[in-house]
């Protein structure tokens, strides 16, 4: 017997009390003058490789763990929670855990009595089954977790975290109110949401979407076609990735690159700034309205960077083409641009308020002033267009 009765369990329990009061629903709130009970049961039934494991509660974890066998075997934690523990060991012996196989499908579920006000029942699970299983898993109220499985991943809960770990197949995870934690996914598809959780994932594999309304994006170690990260309140940190495409977008946090590979990417952040090293794409996109743009390593054949109010600092590779194509772009900051060896093409480099700093030689077009100069360097077809509202400009070469 263990009471169930603190000022934060009484806290969380309040903003839900006139729900649950109405609908009775099984969800333990922690109520004052409650008692818990708990049992366990432990069944198996034979699963189809191949065929689909479908798993839901309405208060509980759920942990998938594949294994070399051709059965499930399920253990149930049940717990009971009442004003009495008598009352509250009956409500945990009359729920009853339901295994039903029909159609390739077998469908895990707790049958429980009627629950009136202030009685709870939460039912969680450990299972291990197949590996070779497609897996769809639903919990109202707590955590869920898959490992070591080959099929296809569908998870969602309403509030808890999510990891998943050496999965073969799409992935497709889904919560209200927690982190998701995602690694080692062979794809093809893999997609995470959060409302309110941080992400991290990695060792993704095909074309990844990661999502969240408020909380950070980590992702490290990807290779696919299309990455798309996004959220609205955080950070997102991306390392060690190859792709076709890349999109990374945050409304209020930085974005961190390193060692990325692919034929175009494209950063956006709102609010905040932006830090890249070793990149190689053909095109490179990236601004903040708010915040400082330092790309080292860059290695590209056209560059757009932007920023509302933030210095830009970049520095090419002697891999970049000497025919580069780079628009440069701040409202209010300095601009230090390091071309590629042997750059040559158009060249215009302007500041409202601010002073011009080249090291490389232009032939001049026109006047040259302390705030503007245009001209060519050499007879290729590259361009440099470096912008600056307030502040300097220096452009160098390696």
């Amino acid at each position: 017997m263990k009471s169930r009765c603190s000022w934060l369990s009484w806290a969380v329990g309040l903003s839900v009390l006139s729900f649950v009061a109405v609908s009775g629903c099984c969800v333990p709130i922690g109520g004052c003058n409650q008692v818990k009970y708990e049992r366990t049961v432990s069944k198996q039934a034979a699963c189809e490789a191949g065929g689909t494991l479908d798993v839901a509660t309405e208060s509980g974890s759920i942990t998938i763990t594949g294994a070399d066998t051709n059965e499930c075997r399920v253990t149930a934690q049940i717990a009971g929670y009442a004003p009495t523990e008598e009352e509250a060991q009956e409500l945990a012996e009359q729920t009853e855990i339901r295994l039903d196989a029909s159609v390739a499908t077998l469908k895990i579920r707790a049958e429980h009595p009627h629950l009136t006000n202030n009685r709870s029942i939460a039912v969680s699970y450990e299972i291990t089954a197949p590996r070779r299983l497609n897996v769809l898993c639903l919990s109202d109220y707590g955590s869920l977790s898959a490992t070591n499985l080959k099929g296809a991943i569908k998870g969602k809960t309403s509030s808890g975290s999510i990891k998943t770990e050496q999965i073969d197949g799409p992935v497709d995870l889904d919560t209200s109110y927690g982190s998701i934690e995602c690694r080692n996914v062979a794809g093809p598809t893999t997609l995470l949401r959060s409302s309110s959780g941080s992400i991290v994932a990695a060792g993704l594999k095909g074309e990844a979407k990661l999502v969240t309304s408020y909380g950070t994006i980590t992702c490290d170690t990807f290779t696919g076609t299309s990455l798309d990260l996004k959220t609205d309140s955080g950070k997102i940190a991306i390392s060690n990735a190859s792709f076709r495409n890349c999109l990374a977008n945050t409304s209020y946090g930085s974005i961190a690159c390193d060692h990325l590979k692919g034929d175009t990417i494209k950063l956006r952040s709102s609010s905040g700034s932006l830090n890249l090293t070793a990149i190689d794409a053909p095109s490179l996109d990236v601004s903040t309205s708010y915040g400082n743009v330092k790309a080292q390593e860059i290695t590209t054949a056209k560059l757009l960077a932007g920023s509302g109010s933030g210095s830009i600092n970049i520095v090419c590779t002697p891999a970049t083409a000497a025919d580069l194509t780079a628009e440069v772009k701040s409202s209010y900051g300095g601009i230090d641009f390091t071309a590629p060896p042997g750059f040559a093409g158009q060249v215009d480099l302007r500041t409202d308020y601010g002073s011009i700093h080249t090291a490389l030689p232009i032939t001049v077009s026109g006047d040259i002033t302390k705030t503007e100069i245009t001209g060519k360097i050499g007879e290729g077809n590259g361009l440099l267009r470096l912008q600056t509202g307030s502040g300097s400009i220096t452009l160098k070469s390696l």
